[in-house]
């Protein structure tokens, strides 16, 4: 199963939007095809026609035509009742936008977990099998009391609790951000991947991307390439995953990140990191470690053995 998609197409917003209007576009061809081999659907269409000419016709003369809308909206809704009781139309993957990508003027769900997909490299939430219901407690150890006075179970099931408690209460969350941190192999990842699967569930706008992709994409838009940030400072919920793993770059890493949490911090939006970077104002500055770690940020600490040597 393929979670991430390990690479950055190169994909624009645009071609996007034009493959779900082929996509839309291709459906409709489809399901207007079935219609006209329908002799009891026809019927009802020659009778909106013949309403349509005449409410022209009297529009021409300026007379009131405004009657004929309702009894011509009703023939096209018994034409799709007759359809639909017949099983002639080909139902579109998302309902919600119809296959267009815009619901009004807004962009689908469906269309931006392309965009996170197909333009940015992130995880494809649909995919992932992770959750808290299936998580395992007793993997980790439940019986060496670490510095922290905790068990690494102890600290681990403090950790699930309160990250499903946040995806519980999201929007209204006790702290905005959270901060998930730890060396490597100690189930950082897996974590956030089920706060990810849990955002989905609630029908929350989530991205959630590998630090290596969201700095390929800061890269990227310095290059001037057409790679827009906004859809990432938009997200309602952003996941970014082993950050810290990324190559510092000159004018992009420090300054792009910056720029990506200072924006959602002033916007409200909610953002979730993990990272087994111990010295984050080292790595980063001051102005980056300082937004990490506020007081909006709940700091979650994992700590013991490796999961993957326990194994």
């Amino acid at each position: 199963m393929r979670i991430w998609s390990g690479c950055m197409a190169n994909k624009t917003v645009i071609d996007l939007l034009e493959d779900f209007s082929f996509r839309h576009a291709k459906i409709d061809q489809e399901n207007e095809r079935r219609m006209k081999n329908d002799a009891e659907i026809m019927k009802l269409e020659e009778q909106k026609r013949a309403l349509l000419a005449e409410k022209l016709k009297r529009a021409f003369l300026a007379e009131d035509a405004a009657g004929f809308d309702g009894e011509i909206a009703e023939l096209g809704r018994r034409q799709d009742e007759i359809a639909r009781a017949k099983g002639l139309l080909i139902p579109y993957a998302c309902p919600a936008c119809r296959d267009t990508g815009l619901v009004g003027r807004k962009y689908c769900a469906c269309f931006l977990r392309e965009v996170y997909q197909s333009i940015y490299g992130a995880a494809d939430v649909d995919a992932l099998t992770e959750s808290f219901e299936r998580a395992d407690m007793s993997v980790f150890d439940g019986e060496k009391e670490l510095a922290m006075g905790k068990t690494q179970r102890a600290l681990a099931e403090l950790a699930y609790g309160i990250c499903k408690k946040y995806v519980d209460a999201f929007p209204d969350t006790p702290r905005l951000n959270l901060l998930l941190r730890g060396k490597a192999g100690l189930g950082k990842s897996y974590l956030l991947r089920c706060v990810a699967s849990a955002a989905k569930k609630r029908g929350i706008d989530v991205c959630l991307i590998r630090a290596g992709e969201l700095f390929g994409a800061f890269f990227r838009h310095r290059m001037g390439e057409e790679m827009p940030l906004s859809f990432l400072q938009d997200a309602q919920l952003l996941l970014v995953d082993d950050l810290g793993t990324e190559p510092m770059t000159q004018n992009v890493t420090t300054e792009y990140l910056f720029d990506l949490l200072n924006r959602r911090l002033e916007a409200g939006r909610h953002t979730a990191v993990a990272t087994n970077v111990d010295d984050l104002q080292g790595r980063y500055g001051e102005r980056i470690s300082s937004r990490l770690e506020s007081r909006e940020c709940a700091v979650l600490m994992l700590d013991g053995t490796d999961l993957r040597l326990r194994r």
